[in-house]
């Protein structure tokens, strides 16, 4: 089937930018959606449904693609290094509606109060791994299901530090193009195979972990600083006393 969203003689996406060599436009993918990943909870409103799945996907790659926000209209496959050369089943493209909802009601139904910090990790970890294995978009899957699980955890009580997740969005090579550190979305790929093929999710667990302790240890320092910037000088106090005296 052809893919109406790539260039026909190069292969590459058709994008907004005009370019037309795939290295080029990863690296203008990473320029532009860089500040969008990093500022995407204060600009948008938190409401976890599909619509807002959709939002969140628009908001990153607007400037980029013309059909930012909206479904895609083609099945994808996609050979994963971590397989090795094997695709995932994602979604077809007439199940994607009815699936994403699935998977965000269930995200919405878990009351997540009750569970401890290792419980919570290792429940967001599967059902955001369900979540991406959709895959909706035709491309940027991974940057939306990490944006959304940052506002989504904050929300509910355990925030993420989306900074730890980012640094892990690529794959890091040697001099030599040898993997020394596979990226998120490969970790993703392994926490997303079907239970009957032993899916290992521990790898992004591990990850998603992380990135809560140290979501929680920033927000605790923020009201420690907040708190003590509130708090009156010891110089205000000693002018008060004087003054009652």
């Amino acid at each position: 089937m052809k893919d109406p969203y790539l260039q026909e003689n190069t292969g590459v996406l058709k994008n907004k930018l005009g370019i037309s060599n795939y290295d080029e436009l990863i690296l203008a993918e990473k320029d532009i959606t860089f500040s969008k990943l990093i500022n995407a909870g204060h600009t948008l409103n938190t409401r976890f449904d599909v619509e807002y799945f959709k939002s969140i996907h628009k908001h990153i790659f607007e400037d980029i693609f013309d059909w930012a926000g909206e479904f895609r209209k083609v099945p994808i496959e996609k050979e994963e290094v971590v397989l090795p050369g094997l695709s995932l089943q994602y979604a077809d493209p007439k199940d994607i509606p009815s699936k994403l909802k699935m998977a965000l009601d269930k995200m919405n139904n878990t009351d997540w109060d009750s569970l401890s910090l290792e419980q919570k990790s290792s429940e967001f970890t599967k059902q955001l791994a369900n979540l991406w294995l959709i895959h909706p978009f035709r491309d940027g899957n991974t940057r939306t299901t990490l944006t959304f699980a940052t506002i989504f955890s904050r929300e509910h009580g355990f925030p993420m530090d989306i900074g730890s997740l980012l640094n892990h969005l690529f794959r890091v090579t040697d001099e030599n193009g040898k993997i020394t550190r596979f990226s998120i979305r490969d970790k993703f790929v392994l926490a997303a195979i079907p239970e009957e093929y032993m899916p290992e999710p521990e790898h992004l667990t591990y990850l998603i972990h992380k990135s809560i302790v140290s979501g929680i240890s920033k927000k605790i320092e923020h009201l420690q600083k907040t708190l003590n910037n509130s708090a009156p000088s010891t110089n205000a106090n000693s002018k008060q006393d004087d003054l009652e005296k």
